[in-house]
């Protein structure tokens, strides 16, 4: 968007703006997910504004109005608006107020770069501190008991067996396990071509358990695609793609079944990455194998590899085991 022929830099509204910085992260090839995510959270600010009667002309928005936005968000409850709203529901959570703030932040930096605003007014805009959540994973007795709730005599689940060993085996996320495509998965020497965040393509290895398990759903269990074009790896009954929340609902309704009531399908990411640190694997492995452009969230895997390490040696040193006494 460029100056006007009088020389006057044109007001431009948020109403208006919210459309066109939707189409430029498509253009720069955000992933749908992230695109839908900054758009929600800017409409969701419009909304405010509406709501007081303020200006949508983003000349008019100050890191004032910005500061005000945040702290109303830290006391918004969640759900709010929606007509099923549970009942004592608290407020939104940290995390969901430091994604409203990233998302001014970035908006505003690209008002600049595209010349609309001559300043960067959400730079001083500080999204609160975030605690750091203690990563858990599945010990080796949940797994086993997980394991033992699928019936290998239907098809359903052994498709849902595959799914999570495959899970627990390579670190997917939901995301990527769902597009797997056959024309990418490489059996015989044990890996897959994974389409991950960005765009960004990547090798993944599976170990001969989950090779074994796959062989056996695609070649006698996988149905028949509805139609030709569809390839991916993870079926439902009628032919079509796995979806993401059908996932989810399977992870829950597995969690329900095993009594393992905390497990969800990002679990199992974590405990591949831990076991694979605490099984001798290398940092540098584990971060192109799950995907990450840097080493900082390998770092709290390899932190909980080395807790788990200095627990077993506790259980097993060799002197202690003695017992010698003084």
């Amino acid at each position: 968007m460029k100056k006007d022929s009088n020389n006057h830099r044109k007001q431009y509204t948020l109403s208006e703006l919210i459309d066109y910085y939707e189409v430029c992260n498509r253009a720069e090839g955000k992933s749908p997910r992230t695109v839908g995510f900054y758009s929600a959270n800017l409409k969701h600010f419009l909304s405010y504004l509406k709501k007081r009667h303020l200006s949508e002309l983003v000349d008019k928005i100050d890191i004032r109005l910005l500061r005000e936005y945040a702290i109303c968000l830290h006391k918004e409850k969640k759900y709010s608006g929606h007509p099923y709203t549970p009942e004592g529901s608290g407020p939104i959570s940290v995390s969901t107020v430091h994604g409203h703030v990233r998302t001014l932040r970035a908006f505003f930096n690209w008002l600049v770069r595209e010349g609309i605003r001559s300043e960067h007014v959400a730079r001083e805009l500080k999204p609160p501190k975030l605690c750091r959540k203690v990563i858990s994973t599945l010990s080796d007795e949940e797994i086993r008991v997980i394991l033992k709730t699928f019936d290998s005599s239907t098809s359903n689940d052994i498709r849902n067996q595959t799914l999570f060993m495959l899970l627990l085996d390579t670190g997917l996320r939901i995301g990527e396990v769902v597009k797997l495509t056959m024309d990418n998965m490489n059996l015989d020497q044990g890996f897959m071509k994974v389409l991950g965040k960005g765009n960004k393509e990547r090798v993944v290895p599976f170990g001969s358990s989950a090779q074994r398990a796959l062989q056996r759903y695609l070649f006698r269990f996988r149905p028949k695609a509805a139609n030709p074009v569809i390839t991916n790896v993870f079926l439902s009954i009628a032919g079509t793609p796995l979806t993401e929340n059908a996932v989810k609902l399977l992870f829950t309704r597995l969690a329900h079944i095993s009594g393992v009531s905390r497990l969800h399908a990002h679990l199992c990411r974590h405990t591949f990455a831990t076991k694979f640190l605490v099984n001798g694997g290398d940092v540098f492995s584990l971060q192109q194998i799950l995907g990450h452009s840097t080493l900082e969230m390998v770092r709290h895997y390899v932190n909980l590899a080395s807790n788990h390490v200095v627990m077993q040696h506790q259980k097993f040193s060799p002197l202690d085991r003695l017992n010698l006494r003084k």
